[in-house]
This record gives C-alpha cells, structure tokens and sequence, in this order.
C-alpha cells in the first residue's frame, strides 16, 4: 500500500503548484546550516519562490492581455532566480 504523501499528489492548477514550491522551498531551507552564505540565499530562495505565486496569482486579476503577459513573464523572472538560489546550495 502506498504512504498518503500529500507531496505525492499531482496538481494540475498552476498557481497551487507555485504556492507548493514555495512552500516546499521553505521547508527545504530550514534544514540548512547556519552559515552567511547559506543564510544570504535562503533569504533569495524564499523571496523569489513566494513571488513567482504571487505574481502569477495576480495575472489571473489583468484585464488586458499585455498585463496578463507582463505578469507572467515576471512570475518566470522569478522562478528562475529561484532556481539560480537553489544551485548555491
């Protein structure tokens, strides 16, 4: 029988997987050491993986196409800084 894993799950909705990255990047950051550098791009990781949510959640509020573009291309912005963090590691 397989554990009920609620990291197992396969989401389809694009903004709740952003909010599960970002949470999953929190709970990855906690198990760090505690050194200067670890804590410089915990910091980063933290930040750009919540924006890249945020800022998707907000494109589904435009009212134009070109802000919907805008939005999400900030969002990809983000998620790719993200992972930039994540290599420091």
């Amino acid at each position: 029988m397989e554990e009920n894993n609620v990291f197992n799950d396969k989401i389809f909705n694009f903004e709740d997987r952003l909010v599960r990255f970002a949470g999953e990047c929190i709970f990855f950051t906690r198990n760090l050491n505690k050194s200067f550098e670890n804590k410089y791009y915990k910091n980063q990781l933290i930040r750009s993986s919540g924006s890249s949510s945020l800022n998707f959640g907000e494109a589904q509020g435009t009212i134009s196409n070109k802000d919907f573009v805008f939005k999400v291309s900030l969002a990809v912005k983000e998620l790719k800084e993200s992972r930039n963090s994540f290599k420091n590691f």
